[in-house]
Formats: C-alpha cells, sequence, structure tokens
C-alpha cells in the first residue's frame, strides 16, 4: 500500500485527485539491478518518478528513516511533496499536501475522525464496519479506525455516511 496514490482534495475543482509520492521505496535485495533514476539509501533503492520536478536528495541520517505525520527528525517525510493528478479537471501538478488533513476521504462523527487513504480503502473500511462478525485481528489497512466508531452505537451513523460520501465522490 506504501507506493499507491493517497486521494486528496483538487485546489482547482474540488474533487478527489490523487496524490502521488515523487520517489519509490524498494528494498535493494528485491531488484536485480538498479533502475534507471535511482540512488541507493542504506539498504533502499530510491527510484525518481517524476525526475524533472522532484530530484532525490538524500536525508543526512546514517540509516533509511521515514517520518510519519507528527514526527520530527532526521529522515524522509512521506506523504508532504509530490504530485497531485485530478481526473475531472485534468490538472497534473507538483504539490505539497499535509497528510491526514488534506485527505479526501475524512469523516468526523462524534467528534472521532476516520481517515481513509483512498477509495479502495474507504470501501474496505466499510465493508469491515458492516460485518456482523468482525476478525478479532483486523488487517493492517484496518488498524487505523477509532474503537470509539467501531462500537454498535456509532456503527449505523458511521457507515451511513461513508456509504453517502462514497455514492457522492
Amino acid at each position: 500500500m506504501q507506493n499507491d496514490p493517497l486521494d486528496v482534495r483538487c485546489s482547482e475543482c474540488g474533487k478527489a485527485a490523487q496524490f502521488f509520492e515523487p520517489f519509490r521505496f524498494t528494498c535493494v535485495v528485491r531488484l536485480p539491478e538498479v533502475p534507471e533514476n535511482s540512488h541507493v539509501w542504506g539498504r533502499v533503492v530510491v527510484e525518481e518518478l517524476f525526475p524533472e520536478q522532484f530530484s532525490w536528495e538524500q536525508p543526512a541520517c546514517e540509516k533509511p528513516k521515514f517520518l510519519q505525520p507528527g514526527e520530527s527528525g532526521e529522515g524522509y517525510r512521506l506523504n508532504a511533496r509530490g504530485m497531485v493528478w485530478c481526473k475531472a479537471c485534468k490538472t497534473f501538478e507538483a504539490a505539497t499536501i499535509s497528510w491526514p488533513e488534506d485527505a479526501f476521504w475524512k469523516l468526523n462523527v462524534k467528534g472521532h475522525e476516520l481517515v481513509a487513504r483512498n477509495r479502495e480503502h474507504a470501501e474496505q473500511i466499510l465493508g469491515f464496519l458492516q460485518e456482523t462478525q468482525r476478525a478479532p485481528n483486523r488487517k493492517p489497512a484496518l488498524r487505523g479506525i477509532p474503537t470509539a466508531l467501531l462500537t454498535r452505537r456509532l456503527q449505523q451513523e458511521v457507515s451511513s455516511k461513508l456509504e453517502h460520501a462514497l455514492a457522492i465522490a
């Protein structure tokens, strides 16, 4: 799921647009050879996907480290800089986002925020919420759901809001 695009709100038309990381990160042992427009960062091969807009600058840390939202320090910050493509208005531009604040699939239910990475993730969350017998060990993609939103008391409200969002997008 790391290289899957995120859905963000288009700055031009407000519809769902896809955000692409400017680099693909792959463990060096998984590649028979280093692709063109690539760099080696420790045991990670960093491939430049949009070399005209973004060139790789290695962070000042010894080992590869990926910074998540809210994390500080040396390393590469995921989901911050990249390319945004909107199918609706045909926008394709370099952008800086703030994840998860700029997420297109974001719902607030009774003070609890639910964020999905993209449409497929939102559908996966909806399917999980509608299951009558839920598996005790959730898939990694479903672990970020706030516990309060999984209760029977809020399940119907969360499901209906998510169904509505999927229907109108």
